[in-house]
């Protein structure tokens, strides 16, 4: 099962680079590449098991902080994993971060996720560029935490008019989290 998720894993972001280099070749850039149907299909049941919270602990996950907005919309309550934060690499088949919107029930439903790399680590395991995954430059945050890092989200579960990599979703609400921050 494992390999062949692998194997489609390769496959996708195969087919995902291609139209990222045809793409900036003509009159669209990599920056406005956007996964088809069935590669977000195809993303969804990778990482289908992150749906349930209780997956998301298991393999490390933890809370970082309450939901947060600001008057472009929301990100959600994110759930960070250390390790894989630690580590240099990016990988969309293993997010360092993924991003929650809180339910009126006091569920959570999974929206999105966000590859995180602090920039120095990035660059000292000898990275020139700026991190690139789906086709997309990541984004560097130097404010939210005690050193610069670059950041890329990906809204997989939770349609965004914003825009499928953009920092927040208007459709997302905090509303239904008592502790709400605002920021990042």
């Amino acid at each position: 099962m494992i390999t062949q998720q692998r194997g489609h894993a390769a496959r996708w972001l195969s087919t995902w680079a291609l139209l990222a280099g045809l793409v900036a070749g003509t009159w669209a850039t990599a920056q406005e590449v956007q996964p088809t149907v069935q590669q977000l299909r195809d993303l969804r049941a990778m990482l289908a098991r992150y749906e349930n919270i209780d997956n998301a602990i298991a393999d490390g996950f933890e809370q970082f902080g309450a939901c947060m907005s600001n008057d472009q919309g929301s990100q959600g309550i994110h759930y960070t994993n250390g390790a894989r934060i630690g580590d240099p690499a990016v990988d969309i088949m293993q997010p360092e971060v993924l991003m929650y919107e809180p339910r009126e029930d006091g569920s959570l439903r999974f929206i999105g996720m966000e590859l995180l790399v602090f920039q120095e680590d990035w660059h000292a395991a000898g990275h020139a560029a700026t991190p690139v995954q789906l086709g997309r430059e990541f984004g560097i945050n130097m404010t939210l935490l005690d050193r610069p890092f670059y950041a890329l989200h990906v809204w997989a579960w939770h349609y965004n008019p914003a825009g499928f990599y953009a920092n927040w979703n208007p459709l997302v609400t905090c509303a239904f989290d008592a502790t709400t921050a605002h920021g990042h």
